[in-house]
């Protein structure tokens, strides 16, 4: 077996164990290769994580950011629930095989447990309603595809479908802008690292890689945050429900972001972002049509009281 065949195997049953045993996560040795091997591994489950609600200062508490990620304000969220991954090929693809959508490239990259891309706001807010269906839940997203939403400014979105969300039921969702720094920070574990686990970013994230075509890395192989929870600060994109807008100096209760706009917040940077990108405050606005290799999203749901918290 040569080298990268080794790299293959290695990672490939890294990748099982920590699935099957919770072996913690390693990094890919240098000059990682991974091939189609590690989709004929068993489905790889994506946890939802309870993370019990809590008042943080949001925005760019280390004073080292940019302009919109102040003025650092209170934000109150309830208590809610975050996937431990990014959503994968591996997700992403039983959804387009159940409902007949055509499956987003992969570039020639690699598919499998490697977090899903080339997808749009409006594809993400989809797939949260079938999965919701899949598991007998309530859908939280009402989407009327017959009318143009007139909250979204955009001059030119083909879709612009009308999209609403009720927060109180029980299915999957995006997560608000706030939800997501609240996790990536640790919740009521909060750590005062500048990226989401570590003042050191090579240990949480995959970014700043330098080939021609930079791929995502299958999701968990870096060390996970505070509370278990892999990837938020590199690798991909991740979208969030929110329009992007500036922030206030007001305490803001459950903030959703404002009523209208022309782009949809990401979070997180990517593989092909400098490290700055991937601070936990860090924001970022492409339009709700777009589609990018360097974009995907993980799932969110809201806590209802007397439900069950898992682990």
């Amino acid at each position: 077996m040569n080298y990268t065949g080794i790299n293959v195997f290695i990672n490939s049953l890294m990748i099982w164990l920590q699935t099957i045993f919770g072996v913690p996560p390693v990094e890919a040795p240098t000059g990682y290769v991974e091939t189609n091997i590690i989709v004929l591994l068993e489905y790889q489950p994506n946890p939802m994580v309870y993370i019990e609600g809590g008042v943080f200062e949001m925005g760019d508490t280390w004073n080292k950011g940019d302009a919109d990620e102040k003025p650092v304000h209170y934000a109150l969220v309830d208590s809610f629930y975050l996937s431990r991954f990014e959503v994968t090929f591996q997700e992403y693809d039983r959804y387009c095989f159940d409902t007949g959508k055509p499956l987003p490239p992969d570039d020639g990259l690699g598919r499998g447990t490697r977090p899903v891309v080339n997808i749009d706001w409006y594809d993400a807010v989809e797939f949260c309603n079938w999965k919701s269906l899949k598991e007998g839940l309530i859908p939280c997203y009402i989407i009327e595809k017959s009318r143009k939403d007139p909250n979204n400014l955009g001059g030119y979105d083909p879709k612009k479908w009308i999209v609403t969300c009720d927060f109180s039921v029980d299915g999957y969702r995006l997560p608000t802008e706030a939800e997501w720094e609240y996790a990536a920070r640790g919740g009521n574990y909060p750590m005062p690292y500048i990226y989401s686990g570590s003042d050191r970013p090579e240990l949480v994230g995959w970014y700043d890689f330098s080939q021609t075509i930079d791929p995502p890395f299958p999701v968990g192989l870096k060390h996970p945050n505070s509370l278990g929870i892999y990837d938020m600060s590199g690798n991909v994109w991740e979208w969030c429900w929110d329009w992007y807008g500036p922030y206030t100096s007001y305490t803001n209760e459950n903030p959703a972001g404002p009523l209208q706009g022309y782009s949809h917040v990401i979070r997180g940077g990517s593989v092909n972002s400098l490290k700055e990108h991937l601070r936990i405050a860090n924001r970022n606005y492409p339009f709700p049509y777009s589609s990018s290799y360097y974009i995907g999203f993980r799932l969110a749901m809201t806590y209802i009281k007397g439900g069950p918290k898992p682990k």
